[in-house]
């Protein structure tokens, strides 16, 4: 089981928001860099995103007929599962190692344009497209859009990306490739609550904010949503354990599904982001 000795953690504060039905508990956390919203997302919505995002997953196009099959016979096997939150692990094909080496026990997938609408219909498909309007306003855009969407779609200035663990999934630490992505990343955390854990590496740049530890947790409940920044992108590895100790007592272990926001590049003449 992994620990961090004398490493700093988060403590809340509450706060309103005009958003959101209830009061949001801000965690402020060691290093400014860095803000978690622990329950940033009502069960109702918690509920509707895991679901939406796990029918996405296990779409015909994302699964093998074996692991379809599979599924189904699991589904059999355990009547009493009411259709709502995970199976157990051996229901999934696990992919067991990234092509990086950075995640093990995971399935992933981008979210394209017209993909929400497809999972959803009737009063879920409003509710959906609520929850997901909550969470890309974690990351507005730079510049405020001409006109109102009406998708739910990821808007244009926008990567989405879904991460499913498993029970013994983690992610290994790691920095960001900033030639990829943006200096900014959102994550939702749906399902069983895992530690994240940063550790300084380098030397953040002049202009960058410097203030905070060099090693430090967070806990990422069910429902919270964190907003990364630099130097935290490159300057530091980040993780999410597979177990830890949280204020004595043990965390993880379960199975955690993260919707993952990412800013885009300006994209330059003759390329194109997918």
């Amino acid at each position: 089981m992994q620990t961090a000795r004398n490493a700093p953690k988060l403590r809340l504060l509450t706060r309103s928001c005009h958003r959101c039905s209830s009061t949001l508990r801000t965690a402020q956390t060691p290093h400014p860099a860095l803000t978690v919203y622990s329950n940033y997302l009502s069960a109702a919505e918690q509920s509707l995103l895991l679901k939406s995002s796990l029918r996405l997953l296990d779409s015909p196009s994302r699964t093998t007929s074996a692991g379809r099959k599979r599924r189904r016979e699991w589904v059999k096997a355990n009547p009493e599962w009411d259709g709502r939150g995970f199976m157990a692990d051996e229901a999934y094909a696990w992919e067991e190692g990234h092509f990086d080496g950075v995640i093990k026990q995971y399935r992933e997938m981008l979210v394209r344009d017209g993909m929400w609408e497809k999972v959803a219909a009737g009063d879920e498909k409003a509710g959906l497209a609520e929850a997901l309007e909550k969470v890309y306003s974690l990351l507005p855009p730079s510049e405020p859009p001409s006109q109102p969407s009406s998708s739910s779609s990821p808007p244009p200035h926008l990567i989405m990306h879904l991460l499913h663990l498993s029970s013994r999934g983690a992610i290994y630490p790691h920095v960001d490739n900033l030639e990829a992505f943006g200096r900014t990343i959102v994550g939702i955390s749906l399902g069983g609550e895992r530690i994240m854990r940063f550790k300084q590496v380098s030397e953040p740049r002049e202009g960058t904010a410097k203030d905070g530890p060099s090693e430090f947790e967070v806990l990422l409940e069910a429902g919270s949503a964190y907003v990364q920044a630099e130097p935290l992108r490159t300057h530091y590895t980040h993780e999410v354990l597979e177990k830890g100790e949280w204020e004595g007592r043990t965390v993880g272990g379960t199975q955690r599904l993260s919707i993952m926001l990412r800013d885009r590049l300006p994209t330059k003449p003759g390329h194109m982001q997918v």
